[in-house]
């Protein structure tokens, strides 16, 4: 931190911005080329998660100045050490099957279609851990759905992922689908913890959302997701989903109130790349 330690604590946030990029890059801030592959929406949304954050611990203005500079000074660090894009993440899917009926498959999943009678057990099991009831939380009414309103509602589809042998380790679905208006909501949930991390979810969610719009006919598929799930955020861009917008303090999850984030895939849109 030796390097910004001169800095003048009464300079803007535009400044720091500027003066930070000038000092570790060597080249005005106005000549550093952008990375446009994060929306600008994204961006602002976790400024607004992270100073939301910062305030409930007390951090002042200068405490925000010195984190800008610790994450520039982590930026760095990171380009140092590695080449190429943030991540490990696997090659585009390639699909073995055709996406307008049930069962699809990819190189490395099959996503057929949900069983109530056999299927039921290990989705509630996946759903009663913290990581999975997410899957059920309704972004209309903010507050959890039952396993069999989920599973049994009229408006709703349900996949179960599988690996190339079949054996279960997630769950997809559209929820509340809108025939009239073509739209719906999109669900995604790696179950079995062993398949976490590994790309699966992503790969699972292009095919569903190929089914979505050969099978059902959809025109818009949204998501909605916690402000703080960068990793879900992330995901859901590389899919081609956009931010449309932010519901503010929406979910009350463990007597903590949440920002829902509001994604959107647009059939007649074209994904930026």
């Amino acid at each position: 931190m030796a390097r910004h330690a001169e800095f003048p604590y009464f300079l803007t946030f535009n400044t720091v911005i500027a003066y930070n990029a000038f000092a570790l890059h060597g080249t005005p801030v106005d000549l550093i080329i952008m990375d446009n592959q994060i929306p600008l929406a994204t961006i602002q949304t976790l400024a607004r998660s992270v100073f939301k954050e910062a305030a409930k611990y007390g951090f002042s203005q200068l405490d925000v100045i010195r984190l800008v500079n610790e994450l520039m000074d982590n930026c760095t660090a990171q380009e140092r050490e590695i080449a190429g894009p943030i991540g490990n993440h696997e090659e585009p899917t390639v699909m073995t099957s055709g996406t307008a009926c049930l069962p699809l498959s990819s190189k490395r999943l099959m996503i057929r279609s949900f069983d109530a009678e056999s299927d039921i057990a290990l989705l509630d099991t996946w759903l009663s851990v913290k990581y999975g009831r997410h899957f059920v939380l309704s972004s209309t009414a903010a507050q959890s759905i039952s396993i069999d309103e989920l599973v049994f509602g009229e408006r709703n589809h349900l996949g179960i992922i599988t690996t190339l042998e079949q054996k279960p380790i997630g769950a997809l679905a559209y929820l509340d689908h809108d025939d009239g208006q073509r739209r719906a909501e999109l669900r995604k949930l790696i179950g079995d913890s062993e398949y976490r991390g590994k790309g699966f979810a992503e790969e699972a969610t292009r095919l569903w959302i190929a089914y979505g719009l050969d099978a059902l006919k959809l025109d818009k598929i949204y998501v909605s997701t916690l402000q703080t799930n960068l990793g879900n955020i992330r995901l859901n861009e590389r899919i081609g989903f956009q931010v449309e917008g932010l519901l503010r303090d929406e979910l009350l999850i463990d007597g903590v109130r949440h920002d829902v984030l509001r994604m959107g895939y647009c059939r007649n849109y074209p994904v930026p790349t």
